[in-house]
């Protein structure tokens, strides 16, 4: 029987895997739509998502999170929570749909704009519904089924922007491409669980949807203040200079969205998993938490080496000349993503052992440090100033954070996990000066294989890391794989 940290590595592997597709494809996405849309084009068509993501507790307040717990405690009622949560959730979409479109007409934005708030409305009602099924298969650790969707919706959504937006070079075009493929996918998506797992029983329940609402109001305010120090930057960056300086900092901060795939698929399987050890078996859940913290910074650390080095490249690839300024966002975000990415699993995690009160607290309070902060510095230095409030921010929630694990009596041992896969950088970085002025694959490649040896050299892979990696070997080499002394 495979091992729990096994368990976590496969599953994160399958979500990583369709993650990874998603990703290349949104760099394909990013590629057209700032080609053909230009740089207030594409300022308008990422700021309508800035400003709906504001609101996004709308769309959830939190219930998702609430369902994947309780689902992975009993599975048994499955059927009889998924039914009952979609009505709650079509209810709360309608609602929340109409909350939006009230925004939208009072902001005085333009026409355009306008339109391409009520769009991404629509989408985001949508894939509202949608997360019931994610979080229902996240429980059954269906993470394969996951993967599949997540490929299907963006492999869907790349196509039809490519087609469309050639000869409908508008931004409402290419969100009602949008909105129709994520209706699809609920669709699809819809269809799998009744196959999988059975008919969802359609029942309203008061009484439950009021316990639900409870339970998940804390988190339903973390998200607010998340939502704040994510998307209020761009947001003020619109009202105080306009749709341009929001185009050229998208061009960087988008591919920070897609990255964030990365820590969201992880957090995805291990969530569940932190959930079920703190309800069933908690002396494995200290180790479960180090062992997740040591994957991020394994990930985390030489993927923000590789991109700072490589962003004039990406920028030559992805945008026309006059995204270029863009690139510091890039760079600075992408570095405090290594605090970043930490940060995505503490949440995880306190939101596992109960903590939605702290984490309530902790969001809301670095949330409004982060508006204030943007207040003060976007008006007078634009776009370059958001992404160095954005690592404040990160270390402040971090700090914020481990105090509350430690205070919970766990010891995340951080220096650890960090410690090895920074020596394993530091050691390899040279290759990427001397490679530099050749192909970008190549110098990814070359980077990657000489931190991960590098890594194994100084033994700094866990223990299912390092039996995977023996199995693969063993199969190169035409031998039976076993466990690496």
């Amino acid at each position: 029987m495979a091992s729990q940290t096994k368990k976590i590595t496969l599953d994160t592997a399958a979500i990583f895997f369709g993650r990874t597709v998603g990703l290349l494809l949104g760099m394909v996405r990013l590629n057209f739509l700032a080609r053909y849309l230009g740089v207030a084009g594409f300022g308008i068509l990422n700021f309508a998502t800035y400003f709906c993501s504001l609101f996004q507790v709308l769309f959830d307040f939190g219930i998702s999170q609430i369902l994947t717990r309780d689902l992975s405690r009993d599975q048994t009622r499955s059927r009889e929570l998924v039914g009952k949560a979609l009505l709650l959730k079509v209810i709360i979409a309608f609602f929340s749909s109409l909350v939006m479109g009230g925004f939208a007409f009072l902001s005085g934005f333009d026409r355009t704009t306008n339109w391409a708030i009520l769009l991404t409305t629509l989408t985001f009602a949508i894939n509202g519904i949608t997360m019931v099924f994610l979080s229902a298969f996240q429980a059954h650790r269906r993470m394969i089924l996951v993967s599949l969707a997540n490929i299907l919706n963006d492999l869907l959504i790349s196509i039809a922007i490519i087609l469309v937006i050639q000869d409908f070079p508008y931004v409402v075009a290419a969100l009602i491409v949008t909105a129709v493929v994520s209706a699809a996918n609920l669709g699809v998506l819809f269809v799998v669980y009744c196959k999988a797992v059975g008919v969802p029983e359609f029942r309203a329940d008061v009484a439950l949807w009021k316990a639900l609402l409870r339970e998940s109001a804390p988190i339903a305010v973390s998200t607010v203040g998340i939502s704040m120090y994510m998307f209020a930057g761009p947001t003020v960056l619109k009202y105080t200079r306009g749709d341009v300086e929001v185009g050229v900092f998208s061009a960087g901060y988008k591919l920070i969205s897609i990255l964030t795939l990365i820590p969201a698929a992880f957090t995805q399987v291990v969530f569940p998993i932190f959930s079920d050890f703190y309800a069933n078996a908690r002396e494995k859940l200290e180790k479960a938490l180090r062992d997740s913290l040591r994957v991020m910074c394994l990930i985390s650390i030489p993927l923000a080496a590789g991109i700072i080095v490589l962003t004039p490249k990406i920028f030559q690839i992805l945008y026309p000349p006059e995204f270029e300024p863009g690139m510091i966002v890039l760079q600075v975000i992408v570095a405090a993503n290594i605090l970043g990415y930490m940060n995505w699993v503490f949440y995880s995690f306190l939101l596992a052992v109960g903590r939605q009160v702290s984490l309530m607290k902790i969001s809301v309070g670095v949330g409004a440090l982060h508006v204030v902060g943007c207040l003060l510095a976007v008006p007078k230095y634009g776009f370059v100033a958001i992404p160095l409030i954005v690592a404040a921010t990160e270390l402040t929630l971090l700090g914020a954070q481990l105090s509350r694990v430690r205070k919970c009596g766990y010891d995340p041992m951080l220096v650890p996990s960090c410690g090895k896969p920074l020596v394993a950088v530091a050691a390899s970085s040279a290759l990427y000066a001397i490679l530099y002025p050749t192909d970008p694959f190549l110098i990814t490649v070359v980077g990657a294989l000489a931190y991960a040896i590098t890594l194994y050299a100084i033994r700094g892979f866990g223990a299912q890391e390092k039996e995977m990696l023996d199995k693969i070997l063993g199969m190169l080499s035409g031998r039976r794989g076993g466990p690496l002394s």
